[in-house]
């Protein structure tokens, strides 16, 4: 199973694996967070990073969830990235659920990857294609 280590300025990568136990028990395999707080040196939190990945590998890749792109979270899963680790940027509770979702039915790395890509949806156009479909 892949790894997930969620990354944030802030507790958001806490807040989001607490409020994940709501749907997926209190036991999450393979899930990590680390939090950069104000006084965290980047390189500080790159070491409790590369700690986190360390915990959640198995052997079949890690997959690292950012908040933004360009920001310290971020810029320090760029200097982790291989074959066996990749990151998203833009990380949101309900993209969150649907990796975990996705990483049960035995999707592989680059697969989440994908799955995550495609885990934003513009309500407006979904909308209006219901409303069309119902007009037919």
């Amino acid at each position: 199973m892949v790894g997930i280590v969620l990354i944030s300025h802030g507790e958001m990568a806490k807040g989001m694996a607490n409020s994940a136990t709501l749907f997926f028990g209190n036991n999450i395999p393979q899930l990590e967070y680390c939090c950069l707080c104000a006084e965290d040196a980047p390189d500080d939190f790159g070491v409790k990073m590369e700690e986190a990945i360390a915990k959640v590998d198995t052997g079949d890749g890690v997959l690292l969830l950012a908040d933004l792109f360009g920001g310290t979270p971020c810029n320090q899963a760029m200097t982790r990235l291989g074959e066996k680790v990749d990151c998203i940027a833009g990380a949101n509770f309900p993209l969150f659920l649907e990796l975990l979702n996705s990483r049960e039915d035995g999707l592989n790395l680059e697969e989440l990857v994908e799955t995550g890509k495609n885990g934003v949806a513009d309500v407006k156009v979904l909308l209006q294609t219901v409303d069309d479909e119902d007009e037919d």
